[in-house]
């Protein structure tokens, strides 16, 4: 019953003009001091000649992953050195265990703080000199370009061109698998012709392989309810892995307090000695490395998800829509969809491709995967 009016809300709030948001105003009063600072600063800015480059990829944390190894083909050609990674400060771990340099972009809800901090960044980012700034985002329109002082921009974009970029290569929002994305962008930086497989991210350099732990991780949130099963249908996906693998402790992996409360659910209602909840109790780093030493890994359309991809592990996906821009297409990940007949809804979670996902689809992927 909570979860229906939890979603009663939710609609309620997407009528809810943005215009009569408190938030609303926040951001114009922050914007607009920003602004003053910088039609200043730009009139008096000198460019610096460098051989630095910045990529702008302030994307959530699975969009950063899928990356990974472009970045590396682009360090090769203007060496690692002077690649500069802008990014949100959550996920700068990332890319800072792989030995590249970063510049983490926070926000804050108070609006003269947030100013303050906007002018602090890029003051510093400028101070750097960049000959070439590449936007590393799916759907971006660039704007973020307008305060980096560089006219040599190339990224990817959802129109023809942008005002904010010097080369622009057209991808659309939901029909073009990621990598295939980045295949266009890179041969238009490079000349060259990648596949999907030389574009695979692969982070297992970064961590150490440990001893089995005989442990099983999944992941149970994502960045929106509709990715995330209610929880009764979880429980019985948890309850099929306890009975198939007796021996293995089932680690929860997340963050945040509707994930710790999920978690919390879950275990109440499996009633399993061997699954755990490490929600909010390990950085990124330490759940990456506790699925880089798990058996296999089982979860939503997520940052971690698309982190087991990258650390290549086996994996299934649980997923709640037809696009295929994060469907990985590699014999060592399942993507499940349900039929959308007769999903078990609770109101809140998922979707009907997702809530109707069955247990046997599940038992079917592992024995594909030979796990």
């Amino acid at each position: 019953m909570k979860y229906k009016l939890l979603g009663s809300i939710r609609k309620l709030k997407e009528y809810r003009s943005k215009f009569f948001k408190t938030s609303h105003m926040k951001i114009k009063l922050s914007d607009y001091i920003f602004e003053s600072w910088f039609e200043k600063y730009k009139k008096s800015f000198e460019i610096k000649k460098t051989d630095k480059v910045l990529i702008i990829s302030q994307e959530a944390l699975g969009d950063n992953i899928v990356k990974i190894q472009s970045i590396k083909e682009i360090a090769k050609i203007y060496g690692k050195d002077n690649i500069y990674i802008m990014c949100r400060k959550k996920w700068g771990d990332v890319f800072k265990v792989l030995g590249y340099n970063v510049l983490e972009y926070s926000k804050s809800k108070k609006p003269i703080q947030f100013a303050k901090m906007r002018i602090k960044f890029f003051k510093e980012l400028n101070g750097l000199g960049f000959k070439k700034v590449i936007l590393f985002e799916h759907i971006s329109m660039g704007e973020m370009l307008q305060y980096v002082m560089c006219k040599d921009t190339i990224g990817m974009c959802p129109e023809d061109s942008s005002k904010y970029l010097k080369v622009a290569i057209k991808t659309d929002d939901d029909k073009t698998y990621t990598l295939d994305r980045q295949i266009l962008l890179m041969k238009a930086l490079t000349g060259k012709t990648y596949t999907r497989e030389e574009l695979r991210p692969d982070l297992r350099e970064a961590f150490e392989k440990e001893e089995k732990l005989n442990i099983i991780t999944v992941g149970i949130g994502a960045s929106n309810e509709k990715k995330i099963l209610p929880i009764a249908n979880m429980a019985k996906i948890l309850k099929m892995l306890v009975e198939r693998y007796p021996t293995k402790t089932i680690k929860l992996l997340g963050a945040g307090k509707k994930q710790k409360r999920y978690a919390e659910e879950l275990i109440e209602i499996c009633s399993e000695k061997n699954i755990e909840s490490c929600v909010d109790k390990l950085s990124l780093l330490e759940s990456l490395k506790l699925i880089n030493n798990s058996d296999f890994f089982l979860g939503y359309d997520s940052g971690l998800s698309n982190a087991a991809f990258a650390l290549r592990k086996k994996y299934i996906c649980l997923f709640w829509t037809h696009m295929i821009v994060w469907q990985h297409p590699f014999n060592d990940v399942k993507i499940i969809k349900g039929d959308e007949k007769n999903p078990e809804n609770d109101g809140y979670h998922g979707t009907d491709i997702l809530n109707s996902i069955k247990v046997e689809q599940v038992e079917a992927a592992l024995k594909e995967l030979d796990l």
